[in-house]
């Protein structure tokens, strides 16, 4: 009975001992390698006329993977049991894979950036994505996935044939809080898309001559909309009022806004 029940017992403590070993070349103090794997989603949310779609973003604006800059911090224990800091950076993701650093096994965070933050214009998107408390174990190569998502807003404006019969030299300007682009008007053809900084209101403005008897009219600056959200492409519409009205109408996001025009004096000296 005692051979019976000793050689299982044997096989038990062996594969505890094994396990035990395991954990510690996971878990306790030493080195290991970590590598990620980049999504970048090219549909985004897309606004206009009160409806809400999916817009794809052009594929020369998606950025591969490995172009994104990386920044890594976290903490982890050290052999005598201390709690220290990392911190480091890469220009690039590709340039973090040619390193290949080891990193002491503890917790970290990831931040994934590609693009200027704050930045406005077309051509200009910004991408970001992080990856929260991931893990790093001593011996071991992990990898994870990671989601980089367009951080900014972008819109493109366009006016609609009843304006372009109305009005000659038409010029419109979409305001930002530190920003302004002007378009001149001659077709319905919409703006190239512009990229803004998100969780701020934009403004419109403009300028144009009437085209049934030449007087000059502005548009004074006028708030639209609501705060805009990332990962959104707004398409902004410009009409005119009904006929014989001196007035815009902006369609933005799920909201209208009228414009009134007003007549500009060209000689405002002359008596």
């Amino acid at each position: 009975m005692k051979r019976t029940w000793m050689i299982p017992m044997l096989a038990l403590a062996f594969v505890a001992t094994a396990c035990s070993s395991e954990d510690d070349l996971q878990t306790g103090f030493g080195e290991g390698k970590v590598d990620f794997s980049i999504e970048v989603p090219t549909q985004i949310a897309q606004i206009e006329t009160r409806a809400e779609s999916g817009f794809m973003l052009p594929s020369e604006l998606i950025p591969a993977g490995e172009d994104f800059a990386l920044a890594i911090s976290g903490s982890y224990l050290d052999e005598q049991n201390v709690t220290q800091q990392y911190q480091n950076s890469w220009i690039s993701v590709a340039a973090y894979n040619t390193e290949s650093p080891d990193l002491q096994a503890g917790t970290y965070q990831a931040t994934f950036t590609y693009g200027n933050s704050g930045a406005e214009g077309v051509g200009k998107p910004y991408f970001k994505g992080t990856l929260a408390d991931f893990t790093v174990k001593a011996n071991k190569k992990l990898s994870y996935p990671v989601v980089c998502a367009l951080a900014n807003s972008c819109f493109t404006l366009e006016v609609t044939e009843w304006m372009l019969n109305y009005y000659d030299e038409l010029q419109l300007t979409i305001h930002t809080a530190t920003n302004s682009f002007t378009y001149a008007f001659d077709s319905r053809e919409a703006t190239e898309l512009t990229f803004i900084n998100p969780a701020q209101v934009l403004s419109i403005s403009g300028s144009a001559v009437k085209a049934q008897n030449g007087v000059a009219v502005e548009f004074p600056k006028t708030a639209i909309g609501s705060a805009i959200a990332a990962e959104t492409k707004y398409a902004i519409k410009v009409d005119h009022g009904t006929a014989g009205a001196g007035s815009l109408t902006i369609t933005f996001d799920d909201t209208f806004t009228e414009v009134a025009e007003v007549e500009v004096e060209l000689n405002p000296d002359v008596q």
